[in-house]
């Protein structure tokens, strides 16, 4: 028979009012709870199970009688109780507000005295901490993200402080290191020797020699900044060699940053080049844009903070019994409690949101300090009995003045820790002693199923039927803790308790912290108070909008200032020379470089002059020697003609003289003049295999 079936009829055998005998099965079933108890414990965050000298406040203190002399579930908690007990810091606790009552709002708290809970994890203190980074509660990434962080912080630091060192050197320890120049240098050779790095006082030097009127020298250092920077985020790479077309170039693939970068150089070398005179708002254009530029790097930093503060939380709203619930964990804590029904089978959480009726079955634990006003306590017994839920009460010192419960709690006479329950006679769970319940008249309560404590068969929590549902009031709500499941049955006890009700499987712990959080971020920026600040930077932000003005016209993007192809200047030059009417320059130019490209190609047997060269061309391209030589010497007289007025070659009459311009049939000489050369050329030009090998 399955598990499900056994409960079933275990189940049916409770409604039907009769006693379950402890068999094997039950046994079973129980070994299988303590399993799960002992695995949630094994956890190392549960410091009080696995530290031998955990501090326990009173309250916790009172269960060392229970757990006597060992623990296979907790086996350090023994030793523990040995020490006397600590009273520890309840600031945090007593901070929220208090218990029970009415608050401001007049909403009835389920409780009506300061809760028994001592505090949590994060409020013990021991008297010699240990100093130790947990990263446990963060992600993988967060944790990868938090050590880069810092390894680059005090790596920044250390390089920081070895720079200021070797900067402020002895001149003594530099004079060991370099000998003394034979004369001083001069201010321009210490300018080229001394290259500014930091891009910070790159920044700084270009605004202090904007406000001296040096603009040129303003321009140089705000690139210089860009250039540093982009270099020092791996984007280029500076270089002597490099122009600012390669600069430009090696940001392809970065468009955000390839088109600032390319207007910049525009206005930069605008200047450099002479195009435009420096002056203060082409300064002011060209700081305008390096400036966002070169601090997008702290931006990358905030950014990554950011991050790392959103990703360290890998689940800030409470998660069913697992490590990203991130519940408390000592002693008085649920946070085990949570993850023992998770083993179990149930689907448990700490509920956040505001508490309202569920509309579907399940089992609601409340705790002392869940805030519910008498409107919220009537629709939940409403769903009680509509729905089949289970409403489980542990610990309220004032129970909700509900006709059905008619119930309150009171002090306890009965001494002993032994409870048992009714339905089951092998079961042996353990409370410390102190409260009891009874009727709103003072008697002892009779219901069908009941726990009772020690010989006096006082009444330590009940279980009513309420129309479809149940209702579980428990007088001690230490019974729903995580130092009660080091107890031998008290785990089981409670999962009885829940599993009255066949349908719920899930469970919801509704504590003080039920309905705190903000269901709106309108409502948390509200409860932060952070509507002044907020305020404050719209009003910068309207400020900034207001000092940088705004457009009169429809914004449009700078024409992009492309690059021709070499054909287009060889045809902007050829009719230039054209409009000049200057063939005969332009055929001396292509004559000179022809000839020199002829000498190259053909032997000549070392010879020297046009002779050798005209048999050689002629041998080549079986051609009539006459005819080669003629050719050879008419571009010989071109060369001549158009060679520069400082040339040697030039003849004394045309040295100073502007070349004469020529006829028509002089450019069709010209012309057929290049063509001949040009098929010189091409007959004693490599063959195509030789031009691919080589």
């Amino acid at each position: 028979m399955s598990r499900r079936a056994r409960l079933f009829a275990a189940l049916f055998a409770l409604s039907a009012g009769a006693p379950l005998a402890r068999d094997a099965r039950a046994e079973d079933a129980e070994k299988n709870v303590h399993w799960s108890v002992r695995d949630v414990l094994e956890d190392d965050r549960y410091r009080f199970c696995h530290e031998d000298d955990y501090p326990l406040t009173p309250e916790e203190h009172a269960w060392c009688p229970i757990i006597a002399g060992s623990s296979d579930v907790c086996p350090e908690l023994p030793a523990a109780c040995k020490l006397p007990p600590v009273e520890l810091s309840r600031s945090a606790v007593s901070g929220r507000g208090g218990r029970g009552g009415r608050d401001a709002s007049g909403k009835h708290r389920a409780g009506g005295a300061p809760t028994d809970r001592g505090p949590n994890e994060d409020e013990r203190r021991r008297p010699w901490p240990e100093m130790r980074v947990d990263l446990s509660g963060m992600s993988f990434f967060a944790s990868v993200l938090f050590i880069g962080l810092l390894v680059v912080f005090f790596g920044g630091v250390i390089h920081a402080l070895l720079k200021n060192l070797l900067r402020d050197r002895a001149p003594a320890d530099e004079a060991k290191e370099e000998k003394a120049p034979a004369r001083g240098p001069t201010p321009e050779e210490t300018a080229r020797r001394e290259v500014e790095t930091d891009v910070q006082r790159l920044l700084a030097r270009a605004r202090s020699h904007a406000s001296r009127g040096d603009h040129a020298r303003a321009i140089d250092d705000a690139y210089a900044a860009l250039l540093r920077r982009l270099d020092g985020d791996g984007l280029i790479e500076i270089h002597p060699s490099r122009t600012n077309g390669d600069y430009v170039r090696s940001l392809r693939e970065r468009p955000d940053l390839n088109g600032a970068m390319r207007s910049i150089v525009r206005d930069v070398e605008g200047v450099q080049f002479g195009v435009t005179p420096p002056s203060e708002p082409i300064f002011r254009a060209v700081m305008d844009r390096v400036v966002p530029l070169v601090s997008r790097a702290l931006a990358l930093a905030f950014v990554a903070f950011g991050l790392s503060a959103a990703l360290s939380c890998i689940s800030c709203t409470p998660h069913a019994g697992g490590d990203e619930g991130g519940g408390d964990r000592s002693p008085s804590g649920t946070q085990a409690v949570l993850e023992v029904l998770d083993e179990q089978g149930f689907k448990a959480r700490r509920r956040g949101e505001a508490l309202a009726a569920p509309d579907r079955a399940l089992a609601l634990v409340v705790l002392p300090g869940a805030t519910i006003d008498d409107a919220t306590w009537k629709d939940l017994f409403a769903w009680v009995s509509d729905k089949g839920g289970t409403l489980f009460l542990a610990g309220l010192p004032r129970l909700p003045d509900e006709v059905e419960l008619g119930l309150r709690v009171a002090q306890d006479a009965e001494t002993s820790t032994a409870l048992a329950a009714d339905w089951s006679r092998g079961l042996r769970a353990s409370l410390p002693p102190g409260k009891r319940l009874v009727e709103a008249n003072g008697d002892e309560p009779e219901d069908l199923y009941m726990i009772l404590r020690g010989e006096s068969s006082s009444t330590a929590g009940v279980v009513r039927r309420l129309g479809e549902g149940k209702v579980v009031v428990v007088a001690d709500d230490r019974l729903v803790s995580n130092v009660s499941l080091a107890a031998p049955d008290n785990a089981q006890l409670f999962l009885d308790l829940l599993r009255f009700a066949p349908y719920a499987t899930e469970v919801e712990i509704v504590d003080e912290w039920t309905g705190v959080g903000a269901e709106t971020p309108f409502e948390a920026v509200r409860e932060a108070n952070l509507w002044p600040v907020i305020a404050q930077l719209f009003l910068l932000l309207a400020l900034l909008y207001l000092w940088k003005g705004s457009a009169f016209a429809r914004l449009r993007d700078p024409p992009a200032a492309g690059r021709r192809a070499f054909a287009d200047h060889a045809r902007a030059l050829g009719l230039a020379y054209r409009r000049a009417r200057a063939s005969r320059h332009a055929a001396g130019l292509y004559a000179s470089w022809a000839l020199d490209r002829l000498r190259e190609r053909v032997h000549r047997s070392g010879r020297r002059g046009l002779i050798p060269l005209a048999e050689a061309i002629a041998a080549r391209t079986g051609r009539p020697e006459a005819e080669v030589m003629r050719v050879l010497v008419e571009a010989s007289g071109a060369r001549e003609d158009a060679a520069p007025a400082s040339s040697l070659r030039a003849p004394e009459s045309a040295r100073g003289a502007r070349p004469s311009p020529r006829s028509r049939d002089g450019a069709a000489a010209d012309l057929e003049l290049v063509r001949e050369l040009q098929g010189f050329l091409d007959a004693t030009g490599q063959r195509t295999s030789d031009r691919k090998t080589t």
